[in-house]
């Protein structure tokens, strides 16, 4: 009986440190891999698009092209409604421009630790930076004009003005008003971060990152048309989350059919079945 169980520890031990790691991954893995994903984020000024291509330079590094669009609003915003009138647009009272921010840049990707198994997380530290373009639309306001005794009342859309009675602003006015008067600003941006990468299947991507930006124009950014201070500065902290594919640019999968790809990439991205017990 001693020699059958020490036979038994002796089998069982090795096989510890695989239980602790979870489902075994026994996939067939692309190994030259680039990654074309989409990512949607919030950040600390607002809230954004991403899309991001990913070089590959070997098995944990990518090379990385990043093209973020997000609004961006300015901290001292409040958001009010007309009392009297509730079906109104609620508008920011002082906001004198809407603020977009288009950016293109480069930047590198590096893989801290890979995940072994189906249910692991990778981990990975991404940092670059490029150019952003800003957009600034002028806002319009729907104001009303106190008549003289015996006049109707009237009203007209107009930009803000430190003149203005709150009283007056019957709310926002359309989206629209003011794009022909769109200014641009360029400025210098860059990012840091990580991603967490917890997609069951190899040929697929689902990831959550946290990261941190700043951007610098050359001039403030007129956000707001009251006394309080505008930036030149955007310093934000963001969260996201991140999907997309996996593409193979081995030698061989540039040889295969656009039909054979259509069929391999279907085979790796079906459904996993969990394991009866």
């Amino acid at each position: 009986m001693r020699k059958y169980l020490t036979i038994t520890l002796l089998t069982a031990v090795p096989m510890l440190p695989l239980l602790g790691q979870g489902e075994i991954d026994d996939q067939v893995h692309v190994l030259f891999r680039d990654e074309s994903t989409f990512g949607v984020f919030l950040h600390s000024n607002g809230f954004g698009l991403n899309y991001r291509y990913g070089f590959y330079r070997d098995v944990r590094n990518q090379l990385l092209l990043d093209i973020d669009f997000a609004y961006v609003k300015h901290p001292k915003e409040v958001k009010t409604q007309v009392a009297y009138n509730y079906s109104t647009r609620r508008y920011v009272y002082g906001k004198e421009n809407l603020f977009w921010e288009l950016k293109a840049g480069v930047g590198w990707q590096k893989e801290l630790y890979r995940k072994y198994d189906r249910n692991g997380i990778s981990v990975r530290w991404y940092y670059g930076g490029g150019i952003s373009l800003g957009f600034i639309k002028p806002i319009y306001y729907e104001v009303f004009n106190w008549p003289v005794e015996g006049e109707e009342i009237t009203w007209e859309f107009k930009k803000f003005d430190t003149h203005f009675d709150q009283a007056q602003i019957g709310g926002r006015g359309p989206f629209f008003m003011g794009f022909d008067e769109l200014s641009l600003a360029a400025g210098l941006t860059g990012k840091s971060g990580l991603s967490f990468e917890y997609s069951r299947r190899d040929a697929v991507l689902h990831a959550l990152e946290a990261g941190v930006g700043l951007t610098v124009y050359p001039k403030e950014i007129p956000i707001m048309g009251t006394d309080v201070q505008n930036n030149f500065l955007f310093f934000n902290l963001s969260v996201g989350y991140r999907f997309g594919r996996i593409k193979d640019i081995s030698e061989a999968a540039r040889a295969k059919s656009r039909k054979e790809k259509r069929e391999e990439r279907k085979t790796r991205e079906s459904p996993i079945p969990y394991p009866g017990y």
